[in-house]
């Protein structure tokens, strides 16, 4: 049979058909196939998830594959269609849940290799940018400290580009003066001030720049250009604050020898005064009189008084007091005791008298000093608290000593402040201890006590009570100084300032009952027995924190002191030991019910740990994984 062209263009059509209805079923087989074989892979994956993060994350990346083969290859079958359209799941997942999975776990699984990488996924869980920007500089600061810092400079540049992308002005500042400070502590000067230089908030500005010069770059840079940079930024800052800045760099160029570039410095860049803030003003330009004036800068330090009598007369007798005394401190009494006869207002007369008989009385010239608290009538305050100031600094003549103790105390009942009624007696009971009067101390103490009731202002009562106490101890009464802790004001932020301080001062004279009584004296009982810790570890004692340790209560608290123990551990012990710690925070930090406290619990011990170089062992990557498992993924 002879088959022409016509025969073959209308037998092609019917070819086609049977073709393309023998191909379809065939293209639906191997949708199907493709989708059980990925249902398999998450189930198994699902079985993994719990103990093998990384097996997981295989085969949900498998079942992504057979997936999007089947959307990409059969995009006719119906499986692909109703899987784009999210008409179907994937065993327990849709599409979208699969696709979260994979990037997830393969993350979860990186996480588990190393405490450094476990500290970047908990860190990456939080969501806050500036609290994460924070952990990323703690985390930072604790690899500073340690030798083998390999990972610094990664978090710094995360810290810097999450700020240069955010979009939050208050946010971007924030973070721009934490990265400046950070770099400050680590004296890495050019990257402080090019993150101070992004800073637009002029108080953060202030602060960056104080932080700078605290930690010391005006001593540490000596090219002049280098400093005409630094003081570029003067001027962003409002008046007051330009003061302040210009103050802290001329005592930072003193005590560096460089009085001349001091002096340069106020000359040249001190700003007008600020009418809207007079009274702050004239503040910082007494700061900076007496700082002129502690470094014999005589002359430019009365320019600095006129200054502050141009703004407000009335507030010159301060700097011109402070002036006064450093003349008498500097052999210049004759100059000295002329301002003192300009003075309008007897106060300044009898307290510029006062500071300067204890100024002399520091050079040795006690009869010179007794001359001029003569001048002094008897009810003034500061005449007795300058004859019990000189009675303490001639202590080594007992003789003389004790004369002084007799006037000076006569005239504390007439003493109109408590507060200075306590203090005057605890000056008193410093020389009997060290006399050795021991039972004359502990008189003096009591009547510091007596006054303390009536002590108003949370702060000032509380600082009196830590001076009380380490009287107390000093004395060797314990037990006396736990009686007065009693009285604290502990809600008050003034406490938590002064503990690490009253911890440190009990210690280092063996006082560890004390330290421990005092942390359980609060509320807040777990947060001061970690503290407690910190300073002992501070302080390079390590036998205490490993018994405080574990008694804290609070399984947050507990988690937190082992991970700083076991740092310490690694350093003054043996590996074992700070090891075992390691696996104790990891176990104690799973017993955390609340979820936050959990993941920031996560977060220190874990920088910690990996500052520490402890290293993620098979016993602390399951338990690391436990403590993940816990999390939302």
């Amino acid at each position: 049979m002879i088959i022409n062209r016509r025969h073959i263009f209308l037998i092609l059509p019917l070819l086609l058909g049977v073709l393309f209805q023998c191909g379809k079923p065939d293209a639906e087989r191997e949708a199907n196939r493709l989708f059980v074989e990925a249902y398999q892979h998450i189930d198994a994956a699902g079985k993994l998830e719990g103990h093998d993060p990384a097996e997981a994350h295989i085969h949900y990346r498998l079942a992504l594959e057979k997936i999007e083969q089947i959307i990409n290859n059969y995009s006719d079958s119906q499986i692909a269609v109703d899987v784009a359209q999210h008409r179907t799941r994937i065993g327990d997942l849709t599409i979208g849940d699969l696709r979260r999975k994979v990037p997830s776990y393969a993350a979860r699984a990186e996480a588990l290799e190393s405490f450094h990488k476990l500290t970047l996924y908990a860190i990456g869980m939080e969501d806050n940018v500036l609290d994460k920007g924070l952990f990323e500089l703690d985390y930072a600061g604790l690899l500073t400290r340690n030798p083998r810092d390999l990972h610094h400079d990664e978090l710094v540049r995360m810290v810097e580009s999450r700020a240069d992308r955010h979009w939050d002005r208050e946010v971007t500042d924030r973070l721009y003066f934490e990265l400046s400070v950070h770099f400050s502590e680590i004296a890495r000067w050019p990257r402080s001030l090019k993150n101070a230089d992004r800073i637009q908030n002029p108080e953060l500005l202030y602060e960056s720049l104080k932080q700078i010069v605290l930690f010391g770059y005006i001593t540490d840079e000596l090219d002049p250009r280098a400093l005409e940079q630094f003081y570029s930024y003067i001027p962003y800052l409002n008046p007051v604050d330009q003061v302040r800045i210009i103050e802290l760099i001329c005592k930072e160029l003193f005590t560096s020898g460089r009085g001349a570039q001091a002096v340069a410095l106020v000359r040249e860049r001190l700003p007008s005064p600020d009418d809207d803030h007079a009274l702050e003003h004239i503040e910082m330009l007494t700061d900076l009189s007496n700082t002129l004036a502690d470094h014999g800068e005589f002359v430019l330090s009365r320019q600095i008084v006129r200054q502050i009598g141009n703004i407000d007369s009335n507030y010159t007798d301060f700097a011109l007091r402070y002036l006064a005394v450093q003349l008498g401190l500097h052999d210049k009494m004759d100059e000295a005791l002329k301002i003192v006869e300009g003075f309008n207002r007897d106060y300044f007369e009898h307290t510029t008298l006062a500071a300067l008989a204890v100024r002399q009385a520091k050079r040795d010239s006690i009869d010179h000093a007794l001359n001029l608290l003569g001048q002094i009538p008897d009810n003034v305050s500061e005449k007795t608290e300058s004859l019990l100031e000189i009675a303490w600094i001639v202590s080594d003549n007992e003789a003389l000593a004790d004369s002084l103790i007799l006037l000076g105390s006569a005239g504390i009942g007439g003493m109109t402040s408590s507060l200075q009624r306590s203090y005057a007696y605890l000056r008193i009971a410093d020389i009997q201890i060290r006399h050795d009067k021991r039972s004359l101390a502990a008189q003096a103490i009591e009547n510091a006590e007596s006054d303390a009731h009536d002590v108003a202002g949370a702060e000032a009562h509380n600082q009196l009570i830590a001076e009380i106490i380490e009287r107390w101890i000093s004395l060797g009464r314990p037990d006396r100084a736990l009686d007065i802790a009693a009285w604290f004001q502990m809600s008050d932020p003034s406490f938590n300032s002064l503990v690490s301080e009253l911890y440190a001062f009990a210690i280092a004279r063996g006082y560890h009952d004390f330290a421990r009584s005092l942390a359980g004296m609060s509320d807040r009982r777990p947060y001061y027995q970690f503290i407690l810790i910190e300073t002992y570890l501070d302080n390079g004692m390590i036998s205490q924190p490993s018994e405080l340790a574990y008694d804290i209560r609070n399984y947050y608290w507990r988690t937190r002191a082992l991970g700083r123990l076991s740092t310490d551990l690694k350093i003054k012990v043996n590996n074992a030991a700070a090891e075992k710690a390691a696996t104790d925070a990891l176990l104690t930090m799973q017993r955390i019910r609340d979820i936050d406290e959990r993941q920031q619990a996560l977060i220190r011990v874990s920088a910690l740990l990996s500052a520490g170089n402890i290293t993620m062992n098979e016993e602390r990557r399951a338990l690391a994984l436990d403590v993940l498992n816990s999390f939302e993924i």
